[in-house]
């Protein structure tokens, strides 16, 4: 694995992001929070100095509520109130929706970055990895592998993230215990490859040992190349936001052309039906 790869794989933002494409909704259910995520939004946006900046992940959910998700691998301070509330302002400029920080943290004993302006205060909602019982959540998987039953995306999901849990064993020795789950156990194809991808951030990560790293990847069979799952995913998640990006910025071009003009003028201009302006705009 050359050194571009490695300081890439070192980035536990990106293994969270990859989580939150495929299992966002996990991330909901495991902090309790009584919401159903219909769809990603995108996170490129221009602020006040004309600078072009990137969420971490923003969602939005059935009841309109919009939620920016930001991971945080050292310990959550001002800057951390700062910038979520600055994520929250643009947001909130774009979409006519209230507007939620979800805070992953990876640290532990972090205080909620309360950022107050005037009479506002922006309270983000903190999710701290290290409060989860990573054993309890691991004897739930083992039960499921021992039984032979299929391991759901719910149960990959908590694969992906178990590690970062409080654990009884070390953070090493829950990887590789998870690899042979991987390998051994009942997974869709769908699932084992999206798992790929993760664990090999994890197995990066969290294993120091040279030797043991490369045994890890190869026991998932994970290619340690720009053909890896990470890449793959690099490039698929790229093109997903392309693709979304593309039909918000439709749908803002046409809402804003409806104030003056018709929905068959506009299929005329865009080259469009008139029917597919009105679905769009709806």
């Amino acid at each position: 694995m050359n050194k571009f790869n490695r300081k890439i794989f070192h980035n536990q933002d990106i293994k969270y992001k990859i989580c939150l494409i495929n299992h966002v909704q996990y991330i909901f259910d495991l902090e309790g929070i009584e919401e159903k995520v219909v769809h990603i939004i995108p996170t490129e946006f221009i602020d006040k100095d004309h600078s072009n900046k990137r969420l971490d992940f923003a969602v939005e959910c059935e009841n309109g509520n919009i939620y920016d998700i930001e991971c945080e691998t050292s310990s959550v301070n001002d800057k951390t109130a700062d910038k979520t509330w600055d994520y929250a302002k643009n947001l909130h400029c774009r979409y006519d929706n209230k507007i939620y920080s979800l805070i992953i943290a990876l640290a532990e004993k972090n205080d909620i970055p309360i950022k107050k302006i005037g009479t506002t205060t922006h309270k983000p909602l903190l999710l701290e990895m290290k409060k989860y019982d990573g054993d309890e959540y691991l004897n739930i998987i083992k039960k499921k592998f021992d039984s032979n039953d299929e391991l759901t995306a719910h149960d990959c999901a908590i694969i992906e993230t178990l590690p970062d849990m409080r654990n009884s064993k070390q953070a090493d020795i829950i990887v590789e215990e998870l690899c042979h789950i991987i390998k051994y156990g009942e997974i869709s194809i769908d699932n084992r490859t999206k798992l790929q991808a993760t664990m090999e951030l994890n197995i990066d990560y969290y294993v120091n040992n040279r030797e043991k790293k490369d045994e890890l990847m190869e026991m998932i069979d994970v290619e340690t190349s720009q053909d890896s799952e990470y890449f793959k995913w690099q490039e698929t998640y790229g093109n997903h936001m392309k693709k979304i990006g593309k039909k918000i910025e439709k749908k803002e071009i046409i809402t804003k052309l409806l104030r003056t003009m018709s929905p068959e003028e506009i299929g005329k201009k865009l080259d469009m039906d008139s029917s597919e302006v009105e679905k769009i705009a709806r």
